[in-house]
């Protein structure tokens, strides 16, 4: 009887073994890119059913579209560009999201010394950045456009959830905020729909959440300012991710490049800097973060935003004839994996 029931248990255990080492089926992933918002989009999701999965990427997608038709300047027919048209005469009452990003676009204006400032859109059309079609301005006209670029200029009034501009020719750009809004978005609406691990790119500025497959963390490759391949990677988890920089558009003349990200106090663009990259909950605030920092200064930013904020600054070559790019970071930065001479802030 006994040895019986020897047999019964030791046949019960190895249909147990043999049940819990079933394999698993793999994770499905999809991957998807398209051009939205002036760029190229990309979403990466893993889940273990493909038709949700493809209809979660849908879904995200679509939501680019919907800030597209809210915050664009380069569609008539947006919000904004509605807003830009009738603010100088009367407040205008507008959308709850768009509220929502202009008054944090004001906010962290104010915590930059008007760094940011999303009244940049007249400078941005002198220098011709908007539309590309590159042009040097003289002293001349960037003080005629300078008094009416100013955060300052613009007026929020919450209660009624309207906007109001204080003088004649202002003029809104959300170009430094309203892609990393879209990212969150779309990174909600994937949590809505159960996705938990996923990635959603919009050119420079990023959000992660969970993990791939067998992963700790999702490796992120930052670009190498110099375009020469030398691209390092870091690691990045549950975290939103903006790099601001002067390597994709701008122009030269007379060995001097003029890059797009403007100084709103002088009118003229930041020189120095290659490449801001900021680490923050969110992708709206890391996304405006990058461009603020990278106006506000290496120093400046590190010393007041440091803490809050991983941050890292690629610094330009001294000379065209040097190759001696050099590296700020705060110390909370994730290790990076490339080239680079760093120099940690010690935050």
């Amino acid at each position: 009887m006994c040895w019986r029931r020897s047999r019964w248990w030791f046949g019960l255990s190895c249909w147990l073994l043999a049940a819990c080492q079933t394999p698993q089926p793999s994770p499905e992933l999809v991957r998807r890119s398209e051009p939205l918002l002036g760029t190229f989009v990309t979403i990466t999701v893993y889940g273990e059913n493909r038709e949700v999965l493809n209809a979660a990427v849908s879904a995200a997608f679509e939501e680019f579209r919907r800030i597209d038709g809210l915050m664009s300047i380069h569609r008539a027919d947006s919000e904004l560009s509605r807003l830009n048209a009738r603010a100088a005469a009367e407040p205008v009452v507008v959308s709850p999201e768009l509220f929502r990003v202009i008054a944090k676009a004001q906010e962290i204006a104010g915590q930059t010394e008007g760094s940011f400032d999303i009244t940049i859109r007249p400078l941005a059309d002198l220098w011709g950045f908007i539309w590309k079609e590159y042009r040097l301005p003289t002293d001349e006209q960037l003080k005629a456009v300078l008094p009416r670029v100013n955060y300052r200029l613009v007026e929020l009034d919450a209660e009624k959830r309207a906007v109001h501009f204080l003088v004649a020719g202002v003029s809104l750009d959300l170009g430094g905020i309203a892609k990393g809004y879209a990212v969150d978005c779309a990174i909600e609406k994937l949590r809505s729909i159960g996705v938990t691990n996923a990635m959603v790119k919009a050119g420079g500025d990023l959000r992660v959440i969970g993990v791939p497959p067998g992963k700790t963390n999702w490796i992120i490759q930052l670009e190498d300012p110099g375009k020469e391949g030398r691209r390092i990677k870091i690691p990045l988890r549950d975290a939103a991710l903006s790099t601001s920089g002067n390597y994709e558009n701008y122009f030269e003349i007379g060995g001097v490049r003029y890059g797009h990200i403007l100084n709103p106090h002088t009118g003229r663009p930041v020189q120095g800097i290659a490449a801001c990259t900021v680490i923050a909950p969110s992708c709206m605030e890391s996304d405006a973060m990058a461009t603020a920092c990278f106006v506000y200064g290496v120093e400046k930013s590190l010393a007041r935003f440091g803490v809050p904020f991983a941050m890292r600054f690629t610094l330009m070559p001294n000379s065209p004839a040097h190759d001696n790019w050099s590296i700020r970071q705060t110390a909370s930065f994730p290790p990076c994996k490339g080239s680079g001479t760093v120099a940690n802030s010690g935050l």
